[in-house]
């Protein structure tokens, strides 16, 4: 579709069919709903005025990136979107020229924008950042570097929630339209060289000085924006294509670098949406008609919400923490109940971990439910102001392991890697629903360093008869000889579904469910390891500096030379699509999984 030869008319004809094509889309695939029918108009407009792959567009984060796949000739696999092979779900360089860089993550919009900037001084790069991550601490670094430098940038603020709209209101529009105007430009310049020629008093200068200061400050955000040193636009009604489009123009010819703030609804076009924008950001598949998501069992999430509710009854010093992700890790009713006892610190993981720490130290009882993938965020953190400090704050890992159809930015399998890495941390991966209550009260009283207990995206899992959890102990679910299957986190589910395949191929044995990765159980392995041929050891997590890699390092340190098979994520870099599709592809699931342990049992005779 070629939007620079379209009419007003036409564009927004387009738009309307184009919302349709979202909740299409959406309501079979899941995805991020709300944000890409706010930016529908915005991302139309973009493409009108500036020429895409020349002229780089980002959008931090990519979940508002929808509309521009459709226009950049993705339109007919927009189909595919967040299924195996299909159009991925944030911006990817290696899917198409369009995608300037890889989004995923708040607040690497604008460095990656001003890098970008920098190295194509012949180019105009636009960044949309949404109002919830521009205060992400990265965004605010890059704020501060841009500051009057990078000619060619232009960032566009998408508010869709009305945190900035509503102090600027009508009279910022309006002054705005003023300051760009070419008449006031020039007068504005006409009047500084007439008074500069005037070489008027200290004094009169002065005055005119702070007349121009408190004219500023009634214009908030164009003073602050004008002392970082950004030309500001706006506020701009992010669904009137008219407005928009003069406005880029306008842009498109100043120097920056300039910010635009531009005002959206958040799930425009689609009432469902636009009055559960938060059920709507990232949602399961629904029915359009009603708006309702398909019910399914019960996820460690809930499970995880439900119990801390109960520990936060008899216990008051429990704190919640949450990054921008309060429905997301169950905590929803937590905040209902404890509002005083519950911290949503928005999209700022550090400050998440950090404050956490200081409710630690005041004897207080932390709990920061994060998704692995977002934790990764706030390493440094984690190292110096919880693991020196050996504070006792739980964390929720959650998402942990293949998160699924969000793809390699958010699947979540590097924190055991890390946790690892990091002196003093307890790690819990429970196997089973019952295990994930049992180390959440073993959690409540813990107080000897931080503790990690990381929870899959899956439905929940229980065994019948499972003896209780004990703190750094492992138990033996499967009783048989040859081969040991030590398996943490979702994977006892994965071993117990195979283990009769594995015994008609000759290669049962023992399965072990550790839901401790650290503290190993150091007893178990010194006691048993010697009477078998085999260790497997099985988790859903990446293959570097594993909870494998950590057995094999405590074996070789006591000359207990057995051979030990790493059952986990060989690469990182996992795709988008289904997650027990992920899994059966990686190797950890079903079939595959059987074939994998006998290749590694064949390889070695």
């Amino acid at each position: 579709m070629n939007i620079k030869e379209m009419n007003i008319n036409q564009i927004e004809k387009l738009a309307q069919e184009i919302r349709t094509q979202l909740i299409d889309v959406v309501s079979k695939n899941g995805g991020h709903l709300a944000p890409n029918l706010g930016v529908v108009e915005l991302t139309l407009a973009l493409h009108k005025v500036f020429d895409s792959p020349k002229d780089k567009i980002l959008f931090d984060v990519g979940h508002q990136s929808y509309v521009h796949k459709i226009v950049t000739g993705r339109d007919k696999e927009f189909s595919t979107l967040r299924t195996r092979g299909g159009v991925g779900p944030f911006l990817n360089p290696e899917e198409s020229e369009h995608d300037a860089f890889i989004s995923g993550h708040a607040g690497s919009g604008l460095s990656a924008a001003s890098g970008i900037a920098a190295a194509n001084p012949d180019s105009k790069v636009i960044v949309v950042v949404g109002d919830a991550s521009i205060a992400n601490g990265t965004s605010l670094e890059a704020l501060n570097d841009i500051g009057g430098r990078f000619r060619n940038l232009i960032i566009l603020l998408n508010d869709n929630e009305m945190s900035i709209g509503e102090n600027v209101g009508s009279l910022s529009r309006f002054f705005s339209k003023l300051l760009v105007s070419k008449t006031y430009m020039n007068l504005k310049d006409e009047v500084r060289t007439l008074v500069r020629k005037a070489k008027i008093g200290k004094r009169v200068g002065g005055v005119l000085k702070r007349a121009e200061h408190s004219v500023k400050q009634f214009f908030a955000p164009m003073s602050i924006c004008e002392d970082l040193g950004f030309k500001f636009l706006g506020v701009i009604d992010g669904h009137d294509s008219n407005e928009l489009i003069e406005t880029f123009e306008k842009a498109k010819i100043m120097e920056g670098p300039i910010l635009i703030h531009v005002k959206t609804q958040k799930g425009k076009g689609y009432s469902f949406a636009e009055k559960n924008q938060e059920k709507f950001h990232g949602i399961s598949p629904f029915d359009v008609q009603t708006g309702n998501v398909r019910k399914g069992s019960s996820s460690y999430s809930q499970i995880f919400g439900e119990k801390i509710c109960q520990m936060g009854e008899k216990d008051k010093d429990i704190y919640a923490i949450s990054a921008a992700m309060v429905k997301g890790t169950g905590l929803v009713n937590f905040f209902e109940k404890f509002p005083e006892r519950s911290h949503n610190v928005g999209i700022a993981e550090g400050h998440a971990v950090t404050f956490a720490g200081g409710l630690a130290i005041s004897g207080k009882k932390p709990y920061v439910a994060i998704y692995s993938t977002f934790l990764q965020r706030a390493y440094s953190q984690l190292i110096h102001d919880i693991s020196l400090q050996n504070l006792p704050v739980r964390f929720i890992v959650d998402r942990a392991g293949i998160v699924g159809e969000d793809g390699k930015t958010h699947q979540g399998v590097y924190d055991i890697s890390y946790f690892l890495s990091i002196e003093g941390f307890t790690v819990i991966a429970p196997t089973t629903c019952r295990e994930l209550e049992e180390a959440l009260e073993i959690s409540r009283n813990h107080t000897n360093g931080p503790m990690a207990i990381r929870i899959p995206r899956s439905t929940c899992y229980d065994i019948d008869g499972d003896k209780p959890l004990e703190f750094g102990k492992w138990k033996e679910m499967e009783k048989g000889k040859k081969n040991l299957y030590i398996a943490t986190g979702s994977m006892l589910n994965e071993l117990m579904v195979v283990k009769d395949e594995l015994c008609k191929r000759g290669i049962g044995g023992t399965i072990v469910s550790a839901a401790f990765i650290s503290p190993l159980d150091e007893n178990y392995l010194v006691d048993n390891v010697k009477n078998y041929d085999n260790i497997f050891v099985l988790e859903e997590a990446y293959d570097k500096n594993s909870f494998g890699t950590s057995i094999l390092e405590f074996l070789n340190d006591r000359g207990l030379y057995k051979k030990v098979y790493k059952i986990s994520l060989e690469s990182a870099k996992i795709p988008h699509g289904k997650r027990d599709d992920l899994l059966f592809e990686n190797g950890l699931r079903g079939s595959k999984l059987v074939d994998r342990i006998e290749g590694c049992i064949n390889a070695n005779k």
